[in-house]
């Protein structure tokens, strides 16, 4: 079944690194905002980048690890991690193996990205409390990460991935093929690959706030927060958007502008009216960034309230 696995690489699992044209933001954009930038290698090998992003009056006792989502590393959430340092927070990030900075052919696996992030956390022994926080694939790392780290006690997660299998048969519409990419995905790492969240959830005592867009396309909300909404536990908090598709943290018009965007965009490259990079870089050269992925301060400030309760 190498042919299955080798596609599953190919088209689902490769290497993400920034596409020409599309704009991210960098920490220079923002007045006084720090960054320190470094580099571990992580249990297989692979050289990971990761960084420290704050203000000037950031709070001691307190770190966010964010998780980035399946893409081109933490840069495509810069937005995000600005609103929650300019809350008063030091916020640690990286970029998966296989993404962004950080080295690696290719990203290999969707339960790669949590021993990532438990190989950084056991390179810098951290002694603060670690509040963890992810988007889609980033969502599910930190739950991940959640049920083997007894240090960690505090989870946002936002449209997450809640188990694969469900996620993998949506997409290859094959019980045959999504078999054998589980039997890889096991193989590739075996203790997070048996984690169920759910069931996890039941019973913790630990703090998970999940937020979600009911018409998330990316991950269907009836595999991720319809089945956290079905969990009675005090200690699990959920927040449900209508319309913000698999970006509930945007505002309403970020997602129209969006949705604007990058349909007209999709349409040209279909057209073939877009096809080298200078095509690209024009296309995107008076597209607004700050309209782009204007993030919902209401919601970053109940984010807070989860985190300082």
């Amino acid at each position: 079944m190498g042919f299955i696995v080798n596609h599953y690489i190919k088209y689902f699992v490769h290497r993400y690194d920034k596409e020409v044209g599309i704009p991210y933001y960098s920490y220079t954009d923002f007045k006084d905002f720090k960054c320190e930038d470094y580099c571990f290698t992580n249990s297989y090998g692979i050289n990971i980048r990761y960084f420290f992003y704050y203000y000037a009056n950031f709070k001691k006792d307190k770190i966010i690890l964010f998780c980035h989502g399946m893409g081109p590393g933490h840069t495509a959430y810069m937005a995000e991690i600005e609103a929650l340092a300019r809350r008063g927070y030091k916020v640690l990030t990286l970029d998966f193996a296989g993404c962004g900075e950080s080295g690696g052919k290719y990203l290999g696996s969707l339960n790669k990205p949590t021993r990532d992030v438990i190989d950084l956390l056991n390179h810098l022994n951290l002694k603060e409390q670690i509040i963890l926080m992810g988007h889609s694939m980033g969502g599910y790392t930190a739950l991940n990460t959640l049920c083997l780290r007894k240090d960690i006690t505090k989870v946002v997660a936002i449209s997450p991935i809640i188990q694969i299998e469900p996620l993998l048969q949506l997409n290859t519409k094959s019980k045959f093929i999504t078999k054998h990419l589980l039997r890889y995905e096991r193989k590739v790492d075996r203790e997070i690959f048996d984690i169920n969240i759910p069931k996890y959830l039941e019973n913790t005592t630990d703090d998970v706030f999940v937020i979600q867009s009911v018409d998330d396309q990316m991950v269907p909300y009836g595999m991720s927060l319809k089945v956290i909404e079905g969990i009675k536990n005090p200690h699990i908090k959920t927040k449900r958007y209508e319309g913000r598709k698999h970006n509930p943290n945007y505002t309403d018009a970020a997602i129209s502008y969006m949705d604007s965007v990058f349909g007209k965009y999709y349409a040209l490259l279909n057209e073939k009216k877009i096809q080298t990079d200078e095509d690209r870089i024009a296309y995107f050269k008076d597209v607004s960034l700050a309209k782009l992925v204007e993030q919902d301060e209401q919601l970053f400030d109940e984010i807070v309230d989860f985190i300082e309760k």
